[in-house]
């Protein structure tokens, strides 16, 4: 067996860095290959019949719905939303970003003389930007909390267990941890340090000095670093570079992973998922949403998602088409620092509705609803702009009109967009900006809506979303997106503390954070320490993540005086010592 000294030569160091350099010497698969594109398709091999993954892995298989295919830039050109369904384009996805825990009921679940819940025997996945493993919220001496971590940035072709980059073993991690240059051992990097605070939050140790836990301090970890999202994804969104991104089917793989670490070492596991984005319908029909549920039926498993900062943001308008008011006009503040943005309208069926586009020099321009198989080019005569435009009137997963906007160097000022019904009472539509960091905060709508702003996947119906409050004086979180979905699914399902949270942070320093991720952080902690009471310790040991989730909505303190669930707070503050209480 290897020492850690064995891993101190310069013999050893060499062998390394040349082992790094054959790696990047490799051609990349296609999912890490940016000539590449990706594709969502649903997939059921009861249906389709058993399908072989191709030899050069253009086509994987996610889960028993869903596989991605991943096709040549050079076959297929431009992605042209009528000729491709809406939601086979993967979207992209970005940040949602001790007294604590007292406030939630978990440190009386710490220190409970009876049950003493810490996490042991669980895990805790969380899907983000990576985690420094070096930090002392996830290491007891040279011995890590973290038993794998996929890197989906290295580049490297499909392994035992996963379909590209690489997977580091805890043993590997240990070994790292023991040498003098932990990085030539375990190469995997937190550039962000976003990851580093949501693994901090759901489960890292007790560091009484620093006066710091996470909510299942004993609980494992399992970290998923996602790669970004690729160009040509940025380039049809029309986002910003230097943003950090991930896609649709980076994320959905990485929850399948979790699910096999659950089964290969036999825990309950409780996923993470901070990210959020503003495209889709917000109904919960994304191939990511319907993933999600998918995982909450099994046993064992559980997610918890941001609901996002979007509250406040005026990236939303709402509007209502009635027979005696047939016309709704939405005004969009577009500011000097935007060059380009993209922008989606949906409409509830099965009205058909009709967009007049007026610049601020009132020049108007009228979507057309018959091109449905061609992108639009509206011009302007007295401004320089230029908008592309995508008319479905069927969305194929929502059954909604789908109108898809894209903004070439828009003129700054008021636009309006002119929205006319038929003749159908009381027909709904929303439109929503990008969020938050992909759209700068000089553009917007004059008169938004806060509500309906829960962002994708945290409208998947049987994930848990978080919307985050301040434990000290019980505020919501002003920056909080409300729900419910236009569905009206209950979204958030409860909040949880995310205002000047205590976090790690790379390097080893500990500082604090706000945002709803960190309540979704928080509560795949407290997810732990339910897996451990009901499948650990043989209570309920077919526990779904549905279960968890209801378990904690029961428990949930609804002591303000309002009606529960409601938008702002769905069903309450997470008060998993109540939740306990309620079981006697």
């Amino acid at each position: 067996m290897l020492r850690p000294e064995d891993y101190e030569t310069e013999e050893w160091i060499r062998i390394q860095q040349e082992e790094r350099e054959e790696e990047r010497a490799e051609p990349l698969v296609p999912a890490q290959n940016q000539e590449y594109m990706s594709f969502l398709v649903k997939y059921n091999e009861k249906v389709f019949g058993p399908v072989e993954e191709e030899f050069d892995g253009t086509f994987l298989i996610i889960n028993d719905i869903f596989a991605v295919i991943y096709a040549p830039k050079s076959t297929v050109g431009e992605v042209e939303l009528n000729s491709i369904s809406y939601n086979s384009i993967p979207k992209c996805y970005t940040y949602m970003d001790a007294e604590s825990l007292q406030a939630s009921g978990v440190l009386q679940l710490h220190d409970h003389p009876y049950l003493a819940l810490r996490g042991r025997g669980t895990m805790v996945a969380v899907i983000d930007s990576g985690i420094d493993y070096q930090s002392p919220a996830f290491r007891n001496g040279n011995s890590s909390k973290i038993l794998e971590i996929w890197d989906q940035t290295i580049p490297a072709g499909p392994s035992e267990y996963v379909p590209f980059g690489r997977v580091f073993s805890k043993e590997e991690i240990d070994l790292a941890l023991a040498s003098e240059n932990p990085l030539e051992v375990v190469p995997s990097l937190d550039e962000n340090g976003h990851g580093t605070m949501m693994a901090g939050t759901a489960a890292g140790k007790v560091i009484e000095e620093e006066r710091f836990s996470g909510a299942a301090p004993e609980a494992s970890l399992i970290v998923i670093k996602l790669k970004p999202a690729k160009d040509y994804l940025r380039d049809f969104y029309l986002y910003p570079q230097g943003v950090d991104l991930f896609q649709e089917d980076d994320i959905m793989l990485a929850i399948a992973y979790a699910r096999q670490c659950a089964i290969r070492y036999q825990m309950p596991v409780s996923i993470c998922i901070g990210l959020g984005t503003n495209k889709g319908s917000h109904d919960g029909y994304s191939p990511l949403c319907q993933t999600i549920d998918y995982m909450a039926g099994f046993t064992r498993n559980a997610i918890s998602i941001a609901a996002g900062n979007e509250g406040a943001a005026r990236h939303h308008y709402e509007g209502v088409l009635e027979r005696n008011r047939p016309e709704n006009t939405a005004e969009l503040r577009v500011g000097e620092k935007t060059t380009q943005f993209s922008m989606e309208f949906w409409g509830s069926a099965p009205e058909l509705f009709r967009i007049t586009i007026e610049s601020p020099t009132g020049e108007a321009q009228q979507v057309s609803t018959a091109l449905r198989g061609n992108t639009q080019d509206l011009s302007f005569v007295f401004v320089d702009t230029r908008i592309l435009v995508n008319y479905v009137p069927i969305e194929r997963y929502s059954g909604n009109t789908l109108v898809y906007f894209r903004f070439l160097h828009p003129a700054p000022g008021i636009w309006r967009i002119r929205v006319q019904g038929r003749d159908v009472d009381g027909a709904e539509f929303h439109m929503w900006l990008p969020v938050t960091g992909l759209i700068p905060d000089d553009t917007f709508f004059l008169q938004p809506s806060p509500y309906h702003t829960v962002t994708s996947p945290g409208d998947a119906q049987d994930g848990m979303t978080m919307t985050a409050y301040d434990y000290r004086d019980g505020s919501l979180y002003p920056l909080a997106s409300r729900g419910f979905t236009p569905a009206g699914v209950i979204k958030p399902n409860f909040a949880a503390p995310g205002v000047e949270i205590k976090i790690p942070l790379v390097g080893g320093n500990f500082g604090t954070a706000s945002g709803t991720s960190l309540a979704a952080a928080q509560n795949a902690g407290v997810s732990a320490l339910l897996f451990e009471w009901a499948v650990i310790r043989g209570n309920e040991p077919f526990f779904t993540g549905n279960s968890v989730k209801n378990y904690l909505q029961r428990g949930a303190r609804r002591d303000d005086g309002r009606l529960h669930p409601n938008p702002d707070w769905g069903y309450g503050k997470i008060d998993l010592y109540h939740t306990f209480e309620l079981l006697t």
